[in-house]
């Protein structure tokens, strides 16, 4: 399963934490979007990485534990109060299982285009088993990173970008379960001034700039009450809510944010998956007729082999809709490097131990021909392969593993930790040190400095393609990293 657009996605964890992502037909686009005027308000600059983009303290990561989060999302879901944190969590986990009452890997709502999905996964499926929340739990899940994704907020100011926490399973002696396993909640912040655009967002940034000059005790405070509590910035809802993780009720569309695993459970096969909150009900205005599950939604950025192989019906779709957006994907900076993908063409699992988004293994003539056709309109040096290449780095699977040290024809893809962005330890890939914090710093310090300066960023950007929207920090809104 492949994903959307731009880059990590690859969140941090996985994380998804770690890729960016790009514009289209070649142009570039500003990281800040427009400002109409001057605010009150100091440059900055000098920001902090580990305090303001990716934070691993454990002083911090202190008050993050799962079980709040968990508790936090029920509670916020407006649901029945049998709904436990537990009931909650091991639905989720029998997603991966098949189910003869729907709500599992086989109900027809998933992989409705027929791309290929592993179902069930049994190895995944043993955790709808296993209670993570008791004082005995030989099953756990550590928090090992917070991220901060302002750089995922839409140029229009629809939301204030991600705030992800990171968990990583932990087992002890008489687990069902062995392996390795990351879930990354990836909360979507509404702007609080909806009115003033992406302005709006302005005081968030501010709020995590300004981390990088306070103590760790005042940092771990304040990043608290940031996700939890909605008190670190006047106006400004807490990140923890069942509404930021794409909450829906019964068939109304989705939000924006998700919830997103990356698996290798038993040490089975790597893959990743992305998840929304659905608020299912008899009655949706009696909250006690109301469930909440966390369901299956595709991967971003992640087209299914077949179209490039030509052998689903949707194959010419997409050839067409690749020729139309390669642009995104020609720049030689890597962080500029993107991929804008309509949701019909995404899988609903990228795998990291197969080949499926090795895409340059997976093209026909046709598809071949039409990137050939489009670089020669464009008068790009690159090569179909490098294309090809370059599209892979956009899915899951790619920025975890396949892209790691791929000469792209001018460019070179940064190296994950092999399968994630940050491991069970904290430790950070140097993608995200050397390439895509550093980016993610300077979209978040252009940002602030644009309107205390009153800069005029509109004059400087290129218009978005047609039918899309960029975030601040140049990808697609709504792509994978």
């Amino acid at each position: 399963m492949k994903s959307r657009s731009y880059v990590a996605a690859c969140l941090g964890v996985f994380v998804l934490a770690g890729c960016v992502a790009a514009s289209d037909e070649g142009e570039t686009h500003p990281s800040s979007g427009s400002s109409s005027a001057a605010i009150a308000c100091a440059d900055v600059s000098g920001t902090d990485v580990r305090k303001s983009m990716a934070v691993t303290d454990p002083e911090v990561l202190a008050n993050f534990s799962f079980a709040r989060v968990v508790s936090r999302v029920r509670s916020t879901a407006s649901v029945a109060t049998t709904e436990t944190g537990l009931k909650i969590f091991q639905r989720w986990m029998s997603t991966f299982d098949t189910s003869a009452n729907g709500g599992g890997c086989d109900d027809p709502s998933i992989d409705p285009n027929k791309y290929g999905l592993r179902c069930p996964r049994t190895a995944e499926a043993k955790l709808a088993k296993v209670n993570p929340f008791a004082a005995t739990a030989t099953v756990t899940w550590k928090p090992v990173g917070l991220f901060n994704r302002f750089d995922l907020a839409p140029a229009s100011g629809a939301h204030c970008g991600e705030y992800r926490i990171v968990y990583a399973m932990q087992t002890t002696a008489g687990a069902p379960v062995s392996g390795r396993a990351f879930i990354i909640f990836e909360a979507a912040l509404p702007n609080p001034s909806p009115a003033s655009g992406i302005d709006g967002c302005l005081p968030i940034a501010q709020f995590w700039q300004g981390l990088s000059n306070d103590t760790l005790a005042d940092r771990a405070l304040k990043l608290e009450k940031f996700y939890f509590a909605g008190t670190a910035i006047a106006g400004v809802a807490p990140v923890v809510h069942a509404a930021h993780y794409g909450l829906s009720t019964n068939d109304e569309v989705p939000t924006a944010g998700q919830i997103r695993t990356n698996f290798f459970v038993d040490f089975n096969e790597w893959h990743l998956r992305e998840f929304k909150t659905k608020r299912r009900c008899t009655n949706a205005a009696d909250p006690a007729t109301c469930t909440l599950s966390i369901g299956h939604v595709t991967v971003k950025t992640n087209p299914a082999n077949e179209l490039f192989e030509g052998t689903h019906a949707r194959s010419a779709g997409y050839r067409t809709e690749l020729s139309s957006r390669l642009g995104s994907l020609l720049s030689n900076d890597v962080t500029a490097i993107g991929l804008s993908v309509s949701d019909r063409f995404n899988e609903f699992e990228s795998v990291e131990n197969g080949d499926n988004v090795v895409y340059a293994s997976h093209s026909n003539t046709e598809m071949r021909t039409a990137i050939q056709t489009k670089l020669t309109a464009l008068q790009s040096p690159l090569t179909v392969n490098n294309v090809l290449d370059r599209a892979t780095t956009q899915t899951c699977a790619g920025c975890h593993l396949f892209s790691n040290g791929k000469d792209l024809g001018g460019a070179k893809w940064p190296s994950s930790l092999t399968f994630v962005q940050i491991d069970e330890s904290s430790n950070l890939s140097t993608a995200l040190t050397g390439t895509f914090l550093p980016k993610r710093k300077a979209v978040l310090e252009k940002f602030i400095n644009d309107r205390c300066t009153g800069v005029a960023a509109a004059a400087m950007a290129a218009p978005a393609p047609a039918g899309e929207e960029l975030t601040v920090g140049g990808s697609a809104v709504g792509a994978a990293n």
